[in-house]
Order: structure tokens, then C-alpha cells, then sequence
């Protein structure tokens, strides 16, 4: 009998959530075929099966959250015996919990592992990986009949609050356990066997704090991850910002002359243009290319630019490594892949991992400047806006002129101001007289 466990794709990695199961028990598996689905904080995996066999037991069912390592389910031939108990169907106590439980904190991107967060309570669901760690502490509730009655914390803890006996809770969870959901149908009965009136003496004091209407939904591995690295971000890394203005005009129409002359393929973007700017403002100025790790400051030799790319319940940061030794043309290409392999969730650990540099662009959303958080361990991350048609004054003379806002969010730990802000003058040197970004 082989265990298939939750895979760890990338550093980063601590645990994963089964998006979907494409194999039943009972089924006949190949060796490497493909049995589920997982959703990571980056991106969603295909895992395949470990050897040839037939797929004994689910252990962990779709849309529960389980650390890396983790036994998810078991292949083997017939006459294995089964080392494992039912599936888990996303309690608790079925589902190891994660040393992390809930995560808060960084941004665009989220991208390189940090320090953990301290650990919140996220125990609106009984599936959620806190309630396995809480159920590990939990006293067992006495029934009526002297034994005891199996329950997740969740459902204790709504039962104390409503006054819920427990021994009369009819349980639905594995192995008859108590959930949060048989507590709540518990009280939707109680009109029905409890009087409708109350003596006014006897009624239960209002809550302390009334709960704000609403619906809620669980948070998405990508979109704690997200929380839990731009709280550590803000919290752990001095941040300190410089804004400059560049005249685009030049860059413009050095775009519009390129793409007019070559193929579809080798055409650029304005992002492109800045990143290759960057990155040869990055040569001169390597500081910001560099990272803190202990007591010493370390320059990587490659210069690996991440870009933000938005998806639907938040954002990853994909990278192009050694950007120095590319082609801007190369550059688009490269940047325009991984942006469509992220949007289809198709990303893999090597796509989003060792960047050294971060570019959030939200110009073609008509913002004009904002700050970003620093994408740790990173120095530093560019935040670019929109180009506009502004008036500008040239030798005296007010001509319409074409204006782009760039703000660098940088660590202090790492770069001095007057080097930030030199970085700044030579990238918008650079966009000013972009004949250079060609080379």
C-alpha cells in the first residue's frame, strides 16, 4: 500500500487544498497518471499517482486544506490492507492542522517566504485547518448517558453559546461527530419544541456585539498567503518611497516606429520598455537588486524582474530570470507567457520563485501613482501609473506632453535615499532617451 501525500511544489510551499478529485476509489491508476487536482497559494497542480495500483481510499476531500506531507489518499493492489481510516470530508480533527492557520500578510505578488505571522483564530468553518488544532485541546462533552459526545470545537462552542445540549444533536460527520451545521439545524427546530413566548425574567442577555449582516466565504490559499505576506511586509520591512515623473513622448513614439516595423511577436509594450529600463538601471545601481539575509547583504549576479499579474482572487508575481542578458522583444514575449499561464492557474514553482526586483503596473487602469508594498525579500518595487496627455513646460513654452509617474517602495535596511533616488533619475534618463532600451 502506497500513501500519495500533498506534494511540496516550491519553497514557499506549506500546504495545498484539494481542488478535485479526478479519480473515484475503486478506480485502476496508472504509475504518474493524473488523480487530483490541488490549489496552492500560486497556482493550481495536477498530481499524479505514485505507481500502478487501484486508488483504496480518499483520505482528505476536495476543498479541505491539509499541511505539505500529508497523507491524502492510498494506492495499492487488492489484498493491501488499508493503513488509513475514513475519508476526512474537510472536520478538523480529520485533517492535520498547519502550524499556520491563518495568514496574513504580502503583496504583489506574493511572492518569497517570510517571516510567519502570528497565528489568528479562523474558526468560522469546522473545516478549517484551526479546527484541528483546537480540536486537540478540546475536553470531551458528557451526555446525558454518561459516555461522550464527539464534536468539533466549532460546534461546541456555538452549542455553549445557545444553550444546545449535544447529547440530543444528531451528528453528520464522520464517525457520527457533531458539527457546526447539526448545531445550527438543532436551533432552527428549537421554536417548534420550546414555547414561543419567554417570561421576560428568564430571557437570554443580548450579545455583547451585535454580528454585521452579510455572507461569508473562505479564504482562498493565494489570497491568505497574500494577507499574511503584506502584513509581515509593512510590519517587518522599513519602507520608504520616491516618486519621479517622466516625459514618455520620446518612448512614445520610439514604440509606435518599432511595432509599426516588426512582426506581431516581437512587438512591445510600455511595461516592457520599463522593465528594460530597470533592469539596466539595476546594473548601475545594483543595490537595489539585492536582498538581506542574516547579517549580510547578498547582490544575486542575475537580475530576475517579477511583474504583478492580477487573477481573479488576487495577484502572483511570475519572473523572468536573467533579464539582463534579453532582448526587450524577448522580454514581452516572456512576460505575455507567463501572464497567460498565471491567469489559467498553470504557473510552476520555478515560474514564480527567485525574482529580484518587482514591477506593479496599474496605468491601464487610470491610475496615476500609488505605492506598493515590497515583495520580501526584495529591496525594492516599482509602482508604475498611467501615461497622460498633460501640458508641460518646455524652454518657457507650455506643449502638450505625455507624463508618467513612477514611485519606488524601497527597504532602508538595505538602500540609502540619495541611492534610490539616482536609481530613479537613471531609469527615467533612460525613458526620456529610450533608444537605448533597443539594444
Amino acid at each position: 500500500m502506497a500513501q500519495l501525500v500533498m506534494p511540496k511544489m516550491g519553497d514557499g510551499m506549506e500546504e495545498g487544498t484539494i481542488r478535485r478529485w479526478l479519480k473515484s476509489e475503486g478506480d485502476t491508476v496508472a504509475e504518474q497518471e493524473i488523480v487530483a487536482e490541488i490549489e496552492t497559494e500560486k497556482a493550481a497542480i495536477e498530481i499524479p499517482a505514485t505507481e500502478a495500483g487501484t486508488l483504496r481510499k480518499i483520505l482528505v476531500a476536495e476543498g479541505t486544506t491539509v499541511a505539505v506531507g500529508t497523507p491524502i489518499a492510498e494506492v495499492g493492489n487488492a489484498g493491501d490492507a488499508s493503513s488509513a481510516g475514513p475519508a476526512s470530508n474537510g472536520q478538523a480533527e480529520e485533517a492535520p492542522a498547519h502550524p499556520q492557520q491563518a495568514e496574513g500578510r504580502k503583496g504583489p505578488g506574493a511572492e518569497a517566504p517570510a517571516p510567519a505571522a502570528p497565528d489568528a483564530d479562523l474558526g468560522h468553518r469546522d473545516a478549517s485547518p484551526a479546527g484541528g488544532a483546537q480540536a486537540a485541546a478540546a475536553a470531551p462533552v458528557a451526555s446525558a448517558g454518561g459516555g461522550r459526545v464527539k464534536a468539533s470545537p466549532l460546534a461546541r462552542k456555538v452549542a455553549q453559546e445557545h444553550g444546545v445540549d449535544l447529547a440530543g444533536v444528531q451528528g453528520t460527520g464522520p464517525g457520527g461527530r457533531i458539527i457546526e451545521a447539526d448545531v445550527e439545524e438543532a436551533l432552527r427546530q428549537r421554536p417548534a419544541a420550546q414555547p414561543a413566548a419567554q417570561p421576560a425574567a428568564t430571557a437570554q442577555p443580548a450579545p455583547a456585539a451585535a454580528s454585521v449582516a452579510g455572507t461569508d466565504r473562505p479564504m482562498s490559499q493565494i489570497r491568505k498567503v497574500i494577507a499574511r505576506r503584506l502584513t509581515e511586509s509593512k510590519q517587518t520591512i522599513p519602507h520608504f518611497y520616491v516618486t519621479i515623473d517622466v516625459d514618455m513622448r520620446a518612448a512614445w513614439q520610439l514604440r509606435k516606429q518599432f511595432n509599426d516595423s516588426v512582426d506581431e511577436d516581437r512587438k512591445v509594450s510600455f511595461n516592457d520598455l520599463v522593465i528594460r529600463a530597470c533592469v539596466l538601471a539595476l546594473e548601475k545601481y545594483p543595490a537595489l537588486n539585492s536582498r538581506l539575509e542574516g547579517e549580510s547583504i547578498r547582490t544575486p549576479a542575475s537580475i530576475n524582474i517579477g511583474v504583478a499579474v492580477s487573477l481573479e482572487d488576487g495577484l502572483i508575481v511570475p519572473v523572468v530570470k536573467d533579464a539582463q542578458t534579453k532582448s526587450i522583444s524577448a522580454v514581452g514575449r516572456e512576460v505575455r507567457a507567463l501572464a497567460e499561464k498565471a491567469r489559467r492557474g498553470q504557473l510552476a514553482p520555478n515560474d514564480y520563485s527567485g525574482g529580484t526586483f518587482t514591477i506593479s503596473n496599474l496605468g491601464m487602469y487610470d491610475i496615476v501613482e500609488f505605492q506598493a508594498i515590497i515583495n520580501a525579500p526584495e529591496a525594492a518595487i516599482l509602482a508604475v501609473g498611467a501615461i497622460r496627455d498633460t501640458p508641460i513646460v518646455e524652454n518657457g513654452q507650455v506643449i502638450p506632453g505625455k507624463q508618467m509617474y513612477l514611485t519606488a517602495s524601497v527597504d532602508h535596511r538595505l538602500v540609502d535615499g540619495q541611492v534610490a533616488a539616482q536609481f530613479m533619475q537613471e531609469v527615467k534618463r533612460l525613458l526620456q532617451g529610450p533608444m537605448g532600451l533597443l539594444g
